[in-house]
């Protein structure tokens, strides 16, 4: 088996999102985003905090999509036993 990349993006973007603040929301591509206000955007640590709740249910969807993968994998090469 070969080694894995782990890459990571996140983006701080200025919207006029009308979802109420905190509210997760799984995206088509897997990722998860989250509203917070223009106060919780001006400090790092409510900044911080905000990315680590997106962060924690998109790095837990990605581990298992991973593992599933791998576990697939690891059937196909699994050898036939001959009866």
């Amino acid at each position: 088996m070969g080694d894995y990349k782990i890459k990571v993006n996140v983006e701080l973007i200025e919207c006029k999102d009308e979802t109420k603040e905190h509210d997760l929301k799984q995206e088509k591509n897997g990722s998860f985003t989250m509203s917070i206000s223009e106060k919780d955007a001006m400090s790092i640590d409510l900044c911080e905090r905000a990315v680590l709740m997106a962060a924690h249910p998109t790095i837990r969807e990605a581990i298992s999509k991973h593992l599933s993968e791998i576990s697939k994998k690891k059937l196909l090469k699994k050898p036939k036993k001959d009866k």
